[in-house]
Order: structure tokens, then sequence, then C-alpha cells
């Protein structure tokens, strides 16, 4: 009963749910694969039994990550509202039924938050 918990209730992403959930968040943002390169990956996820939020980070180079925008259908024709260094790309509604959320980009690091309800 425990571990049904944590598995599909609780914020805590086990080793075997990380890809799915990086597949999730991709896609809920119309969004290309991550850069082959990718360092510093870290998922999160958050929310309830009714809504769910994923967080994806990793550092890449700034051509792979121009690769990348160019490869990702919501982020390509989209222009990102610029503050200092900080790009941020916003994608409401989202793919598939979701909500939507943002990609921000700052010196290598993307940041990419996607939420369901």
């Amino acid at each position: 009963m425990v571990f049904t918990y944590l598995n599909f209730f609780s914020n805590i992403i086990f080793p075997w749910q990380k890809t799915e959930a990086i597949k999730t968040t991709l896609n809920w943002g119309g969004l290309a694969k991550l850069p082959k390169e990718a360092e510093n990956l870290s998922v999160e996820k958050s929310g309830s039994m009714f809504t769910r939020t994923f967080t994806i980070e990793f550092n890449a180079d700034q051509k792979e990550i121009e690769n990348w925008i160019l490869n990702s259908k919501r982020l390509k024709d989209n222009k990102p509202k610029v503050k200092g260094v900080n790009e941020t790309y916003e994608i409401y509604p989202g793919e598939n039924e979701s909500l939507g959320g943002k990609v921000s980009i700052e010196k290598g690091k993307v940041t990419i938050h996607m939420s369901w309800s």
C-alpha cells in the first residue's frame, strides 16, 4: 500500500520513472528530445492526484540549446521574453490537453516547467 502511494501519488520520481517523466514533459511542451550532450540533468514532479507539474533542468552549450530550440515545435517560432540574460518561452496551452508551462534559458542552463490538471 505504501509503495502504491509513493509510486503514483507522491512527488518522488523513482529511477524507473525518470525516462517517462522526461517524455511526458517534452510531449506536453511540444519540445524536441533533450540534447545528447545535456549535463546535470534533474527531474522533479509536484502536484496531487488531480494535478501534475514536471520540472526538468539541464546544462548544455549554446549551440546545442539553439539546435534544440529549432527542433522544438513550440519554441522555434515562439519569441521569448528577455530579462537580462534570461530568456523565457511561454507555452500556453500545452500539447495533449496539458495546461502548458514555460522554458527558461540562462547562461547554458535550461529549466522546463510543464503542468497538467
